[in-house]
């Protein structure tokens, strides 16, 4: 579910040190005063669902759009790694991506999961616990390698799921 607003400080914070832009530019392209702008990036005001889709048209920032998206769902998404033993070079990323997608296999790999849900012990579930833990792990890191792939080398996500979109249908794995 979608919120209605949200605080889109930190979103905006590092979409003017990644795109280097300034509050008045900013207030162009989101079509907002200066002072809602710096009201928003300070988080004194909420950002508003239909000012946030405006936004991510403007920037095709795939951290924006992680961060907004983030947010917007009251953190139902995976979030931008920016933690201090995060390196977010695309090669670091690829690497802890491939290490956690291992770990997650290797957990997937447990036996509780031929078991019907309602029949699990405690202990199983704690199991049961553990691979979805590993396999978000996963996934986030996944997330990130693809948000920094978007950045050094300019690849449209958009675009590439309207280009896979076919293939994937193909393979009965979307209607």
């Amino acid at each position: 579910m979608l919120e209605k607003s949200a605080d889109a400080s930190k979103a905006i914070q590092n979409l003017i040190e990644n795109e280097n832009v300034t509050n008045e530019q900013l207030a162009i392209d989101f079509k907002l005063s200066p002072q809602m702008v710096s009201h928003l990036k300070n988080g004194r005001r909420l950002m508003q669902n239909d000012i946030a889709q405006a936004s991510i048209q403007a920037y095709e920032n795939s951290e924006y759009r992680t961060d907004l998206i983030n947010a917007f769902t009251g953190g139902l998404t995976t979030p931008v790694l920016r933690g201090k033993n995060i390196e977010r070079h695309r090669l670091s990323l690829a690497a802890n991506t491939v290490k956690e997608m291992q770990e997650a296999t290797e957990a997937a790999k447990n036996l509780v999961l031929v078991k019907p849900p309602g029949e699990v012990d405690k202990n199983e579930r704690q199991e049961v616990d553990v691979i979805y833990d590993e396999m978000l792990e996963a996934v986030m890191f996944g997330e990130n390698l693809l948000m920094q792939l978007e950045n050094d080398y300019g690849i449209s996500r958009k675009k590439r799921i309207r280009l896979n979109e076919p293939r994937w249908k193909a393979r009965g794995w979307l209607q």
